[in-house]
């Protein structure tokens, strides 16, 4: 089995990697429907959220892990 801090650094990795593919944007999309926006301007909403996801699962993997020290 991998050492905690090993684990930890693969995991941090897999994710960052899953949310690379998710930031390559599109040809921009325009007008009313769904795949526009309506009334202008539009407003992304992901745009800390990403980041909001990605603290969270650092701050979850960093308790788990002094959870483990302090039991072993």
């Amino acid at each position: 089995m991998l050492p905690m801090k090993k684990l930890v650094l693969s995991l941090t990795f897999a994710v960052l990697l899953g949310f690379a593919g998710y930031s390559q944007t599109g040809p921009p999309l325009t007008g009313p429907g769904p795949g526009g926006c309506f009334p202008p301007p539009c407003i992304p909403i992901d745009g800390g959220l990403s980041l909001l996801i990605a603290a969270g699962v650092g701050l979850a993997g960093k308790k788990a892990y002094d959870f483990n020290k302090q039991n072993n």
